[in-house]
């Protein structure tokens, strides 16, 4: 009898082990997995209540970055053509230390290298449609009738256009912007373009993307054909009548352009950057504190300016940065806009550096 208790109390102990490390394990399992969730919740948590030291040190690496690029402006005369200057790397260039346990990520972004989508010329925004998105004749002056009616100041219905009594007659009713498109999202309102630059859930379609890597809503100016796309090229190529699979043959120092063609005399293209975009992301965790800032870049190499920087002896020096104070001061970038927690757009490849090359690759072959 002894023996078969001594035999049988060999597999109970052993039941209970295994059960009692099965509870341990999972208990650790259950502590681990709610320790890191409680330190990607704080971490969260952090960034979005602002901790001074992120912010300040965000907004410091804005102003690096904008020191660089007026630098590297003033040593070809205040003129931006191209990242490759010298300025697309803040951080090495100014050779700044970022805090342990931080990462830093700065983008600087070209916004002026595509078309001015509010202020085209009717025969270009006519012409793009044509060559560019291969509509006919009657659509694209359908198109662009819609869009001049609903972007111009005034109610007078275009022979192709819309204006708000259209508009109006829809559910659910709505005027007409009569101002220019603050996104291209805002084309799903417009007649015409509504189907054919949207699918039937009103998303944008292949073509939106297109038109998006083609136009901007922000540049006003000219497009730097040094970082255009393909499709931009091509398009002021054909206007201005060059070959633009020729024009950036010849670069040897440079690996840009300092001087339109002589035959350009459209306007719509230049070679200089007009408007820059300027994203700080800054992580402390798995989600970034993030500065983004539209900029126009204000260089004034003539030495001696007029106004006065903060901290000077002049009575009137200004001190919060409203538009006027920042040119008093003499800072040199207009600050058209500055958000926080917005990542900026990837920009589109440049012309010289997707299409081109691989149409040089290709003719090697």
């Amino acid at each position: 009898m002894m023996a078969y208790r001594e035999h049988s109390s060999g597999p109970k102990r052993g039941s209970v082990l295994i059960a009692v490390l099965a509870i341990v394990l999972l208990l650790s399992f259950i502590v681990t997995r709610f320790i890191d969730e409680a330190v990607e919740d704080l971490e969260y948590r952090a960034i979005f209540n602002e901790p001074a030291d992120v912010r300040s040190f965000s907004y410091s690496m804005l102003e690096v970055a904008l020191a660089t690029i007026h630098e590297v402006a003033l040593i070809d005369d205040g003129k931006l053509f191209a990242p490759e200057q010298g300025w697309a790397d803040p951080i090495n260039y100014a050779g700044i230390t970022i805090p342990n346990g931080w990462e830093l990520e700065i983008q600087i972004q070209d916004e002026s290298n595509k078309l001015p989508f509010n202020t085209m010329d009717e025969a270009l925004l006519n012409q793009m449609l044509e060559e560019s998105f291969d509509f006919d004749f009657g659509t694209a002056r359908e198109l662009s009738s819609m869009l001049l009616d609903w972007i111009d100041p005034d109610e007078s219905r275009r022979l192709n256009g819309a204006e708000s009594e259209d508009y109006l007659r829809r559910k659910p009713a709505y005027r007409a912007a009569n101002s220019p498109l603050q996104s291209l999202e805002e084309l799903r309102l417009l007649e015409i373009w509504e189907d054919e630059f949207f699918d039937e859930n009103g998303l944008p379609n292949e073509l939106f993307a297109k038109l998006d890597s083609m136009v901007s809503v922000i540049n006003a100016g000219a497009a730097n054909i040094n970082s255009s796309s393909q499709s931009v090229l091509e398009l002021i190529a054909l206007q201005d009548g060059y070959d633009e699979d020729r024009l950036f043959d010849g670069l040897d120092d440079l690996p840009y352009l300092q001087q339109l063609p002589e035959s350009a005399s459209s306007g719509s293209g230049s070679v200089e950057v007009s408007l820059l975009r300027v994203t700080v992301s800054l992580w402390r965790g798995q989600v970034p504190f993030t500065v983004s800032a539209l900029v126009e870049p204000n260089f004034n190499t003539e030495e001696g300016g007029s106004g006065s920087a903060p901290g000077g002896d002049s009575d009137d020096a200004p001190k919060t940065g409203a538009v006027s104070e920042q040119e008093a001061i003499g800072y040199p970038f207009k600050i058209l806009q500055v958000s926080e927690y917005t990542q900026g757009r990837p920009s589109s490849p440049p012309a010289r550096y997707s299409a081109l090359d691989i149409g040089e690759e290709s003719d090697s072959f």
